[in-house]
């Protein structure tokens, strides 16, 4: 259970670090934030980007701590591995791929 907080917590600090500290900073904040990604994946050494892509990380992995936090101990846990493939791969490709 823990390690769901952690991840929370990091999850909502890299957010709002990014949402008020770092989103001036970008060159064109008028995109949304799926286009936005995919201009940090490109320029992912600066420091906003950076964040950026921390905190789409973390997104990506909240379903597979989520469900290793409750499932962990069950035949769920390959449940939770299919759903986070799914979700992982789904968010990738529209993110970077635009389909």
């Amino acid at each position: 259970m823990w390690l769901l907080i952690v991840h929370l917590v990091a999850l909502f600090l890299f957010v709002l670090l990014y949402s008020f500290r770092f989103q001036k900073l970008v060159p064109n904040p008028n995109l949304n934030i799926l286009e936005q990604i995919q201009v940090a994946s490109k320029d992912w050494k600066s420091t906003p980007y950076l964040v950026l892509l921390i905190s789409f990380a973390l997104l990506l992995l909240l379903p597979l701590t989520l469900g290793f936090t409750f499932f962990l101990r069950t035949d769920a846990n390959v449940v939770v591995v299919i759903v986070w493939i799914i979700w992982a791969y789904n968010w990738s490709k529209y993110t970077f791929w635009r389909e």
